[in-house]
C-alpha cells in the first residue's frame, strides 16, 4: 500500500497545502542561498573575509533547500489529487 492510501481523507487536504508550502519556500531560498554561494566564490559581491569552504557550505545549503522543494513538490502531487 502507498502512504496515499494510508493517509485518511482528512488528513489529505492539510498535508498537500503543507507540501505546497515546504515546496514554495524551499525553492525561494534555496534560489537565494545558491545564488549567494555563487557569488561569494566567485568573488562577485565585494564582501571581505569569507573563505571559499564557507561559500561551497552556502552553496551546498542552497540546493539542500532546492532538494526540499523537490520533495515538497512531489508530496503535493501525491496528495492533493
Amino acid at each position: 500500500m502507498s502512504v496515499r492510501t494510508r493517509v485518511p481523507e482528512a488528513v489529505k487536504g492539510p498535508l498537500g497545502v503543507i507540501s505546497l508550502a515546504v515546496m514554495i519556500l524551499g525553492l525561494v531560498t534555496g534560489y537565494i542561498f545558491t545564488m549567494i554561494g555563487v557569488t561569494l566564490y566567485f568573488d562577485l559581491n565585494g564582501i571581505e573575509g569569507i573563505s571559499s569552504a564557507e561559500s561551497l557550505i552556502v552553496l551546498a545549503t542552497g540546493i539542500g533547500c532546492i532538494v526540499a522543494g523537490y520533495f515538497g513538490w512531489k508530496g503535493f502531487i501525491g496528495f492533493a489529487y
